[in-house]
């Protein structure tokens, strides 16, 4: 009967699998697994998991999610992956991050597609709604958060060879405690110095 309970604890016990990998990576970043240990001075190619915390020091990383949304974490910084559901066969899901400092810059991949209203990117200060788009947000020491909208570039082929660059523009909503702004022209910001301002 012992080996039994046992053996339901183990199936009941939380397991997380890989919901993206690292594709770039330069310099010394750490990445704490929740209830695991910390992997340090990963490398390119490790394998993320939901509730990873991502830790740069000199380092510069680029993670890809299974649903192709990329977020570059700059030097000395912090994010927190709270939450990655997706499934391929519909390409919908939700992804949930928290940027506690530093610079991180997003780019949506199919989960913003076909389920834009769940992704948030909280900070100390604000929570960023993405509505299919690039941008980039900075933390302070101090929590503030600045958040400016980017386009989304990619390169096309040229019928009789050469490339076409082609940006276009999404739209996000960052939002405090007291109210919202809605951005969608490229290079727009916005700064929240606490979750109490506009």
């Amino acid at each position: 009967m012992r080996w039994l309970a046992i053996l339901l604890i183990l199936l009941t016990s939380p397991s997380y699998a890989k919901i993206g990998d690292v594709i770039q990576q330069k310099g010394v970043t750490d990445i704490e697994r929740k209830d695991g240990p910390t992997f340090e001075k990963i490398q390119k190619d490790f394998d993320v998991e939901s509730y990873d915390t991502v830790k740069t020091k000199n380092g510069r990383t680029a993670i890809e999610f299974l649903d192709e949304t990329r977020v570059d974490v700059t030097e000395n910084s912090k994010l927190v992956i709270d939450e990655f559901v997706y499934d391929p066969n519909t390409s919908t899901g939700s992804l949930a991050l928290k940027a506690s400092f530093g610079t991180v810059r997003y780019a949506s991949g199919q989960i913003a597609k076909n389920s834009r209203q769940n992704i948030k990117i909280r900070t100390p200060t604000a929570v960023v709604g993405v509505r299919g788009t690039d941008f980039s947000l900075t933390v302070d020491e101090t929590g503030n958060s600045t958040i400016i909208l980017l386009p989304s570039c990619t390169e096309v082929p040229k019928p009789g060879g050469g490339v076409d660059r082609l940006c276009v523009v999404g739209e996000i909503e960052v939002s405090s405690d007291i109210g919202t702004v809605i951005m969608n022209q490229a290079f727009q910001a916005t700064r929240v110095e606490a979750a109490e301002t506009k």
